[in-house]
Parts: C-alpha cells; structure tokens; sequence
C-alpha cells in the first residue's frame, strides 16, 4: 500500500522536501503574471486526495517561494465542495480531501485582496482508479524480468513507474499508453555497488497522470497535474 512517506522519496510530495539555497517572497510584492503555480492533485485511493499548490517567483525552476499574505488566500473545489488549503510549508499550501473517484472536477483558485489579477481558472479532472497487482513475494534477481500489471487498463491516459531502493539505482519507466502490464527488462535495474551486490527492498509508485488547464493571470509556467498514484514493494535480489 502506497504511503505518503513513499510518495515523498519520488517527489510526489515534496512539501518538506525543499532543498538547496531558497528564498521566500511576501505575495504583496508580486503580481499574479509574476506567480509560478506547480498543482497537483494526487489521489492516493478512490477515496483520498491531496490538492497541493506550490508557488514559485520567476519560473518553476526558481528557488524562491511565495508566501501568501494579508487578504492573498488559495482554496480548491472539488465536486463542488469548497476546501480550504492550508500552509505546509513556505510557499507549499495542501488540502486533502475525501473524493477520488474518476472523472472528478477539481479547481484550484488563487484569490488576491488588493487590485491585482485572481487565478480561479486552474481546473482538471481525476483520472480513473486503478489497482496495482501484488508483487511477488519472492525476491527478483535484476538478472530477470519483472512484470507489474494493474487493472483496469486502457484509460486513454499515460502511466510512470518509479521504482527506488537502497541497493539500485533509483529510475523512471515511461510506459507509454495505458496497456495493463509493463515488463521492467533483465538488467534495467542497476545495482548500486558492482563489488558487493546485495538485496533490498524496492518501492515501486506506478502514476496514471492527465494534465488541467490552468488560469492565463499566472506566470505561462504553471503547471496542473491531475493522478491516480499506487505504490507496492519487493525485494531486488543479485
């Protein structure tokens, strides 16, 4: 079962995980054009999701966070509920919500005190739910193939493994479509140490993403990502 500390080792919740040299700006120094908005919403069961807004000054590769202020405040609907979303960091604001079924609208607006621009037309819609078929049991040798299959498949949508552990190196496989199983081939996954090979434990989250729209008043690199996220373990063996 997928945790949320698993979605964090892959950044799919990065919302503590802000490394390197970075700055915070109050929101009443920049205007709407200038706020770079990472969205997300990541439904972890088709019950559970997480809206999550991460706001950036001078592009989504920029270091420095905007930190709402004053009247500035960011909320989501989702299904037509109204959901308040809260700081979890600076410049990160979270919401988590009891819906995560397919086909759900979610909105995410950004809602500004003085005479500058709103942002309300941040908008998407869930993909379907999936379930990821157990792994096995035993351990793989990475000399092998290792087949992970989900149901149902053929959403029209596209699917991302992740795959991570102590003993190989970390790696993304895009699968390209949604076809139900993808074969991670013998010797993909590398080990991290040719002298002394060894066994770990590896974290698979298998994502089935669409892209929102998001409002023209914000900075041309936001972004809205909308996903079904699943996560399994097995043992990686020489």
């Amino acid at each position: 079962m997928i945790t949320k500390t698993t979605m964090a080792m892959f950044g799919i919740a990065a919302s503590g995980l802000l490394a390197g040299c970075t700055e915070t700006l109050d929101s009443q120094q920049i205007k709407t054009g200038g706020i770079s908005a990472t969205l997300e919403a990541i439904a972890e069961s088709a019950s559970s999701t997480t809206v999550r807004a991460t706001l950036k000054a001078g592009g989504d590769e920029s270091n420095t966070y905007v930190i709402l202020s004053a009247g500035d405040r960011i909320s989501a609907t989702v299904d037509g509920e109204a959901v308040a979303m809260s700081a979890e960091s600076s410049g990160v604001y979270e919401a988590s919500v009891d819906v995560g079924a397919g086909g759900t609208e979610i909105k995410v607006l950004l809602d500004r005190d003085d005479e500058d621009d709103d942002a309300t037309n941040n908008v998407g819609t869930l993909p379907d739910p999936f379930d990821l078929e157990a792994l096995p049991r035993e351990p793989v040798p990475r000399g092998e193939d290792l087949t992970i299959a989900w149901s149902p498949s053929a959403s029209g949508d596209d699917m991302v493994i992740d795959v991570k552990g102590d003993c190989i190196f970390s790696k993304t496989f895009d699968v390209g479509g949604d076809p139900g199983t993808y074969t991670i081939g013998a010797g993909a996954l590398e080990a991290t140490s040719s002298r002394e090979p060894e066994s770990c434990d590896v974290d698979v989250v298998i994502r089935r993403s669409r892209n929102g729209t998001t409002d023209n008043n914000l900075d041309p690199e936001s972004s809205f990502e909308l996903s079904q996220v699943r996560g399994g373990r097995f043992t990686s063996a020489p």
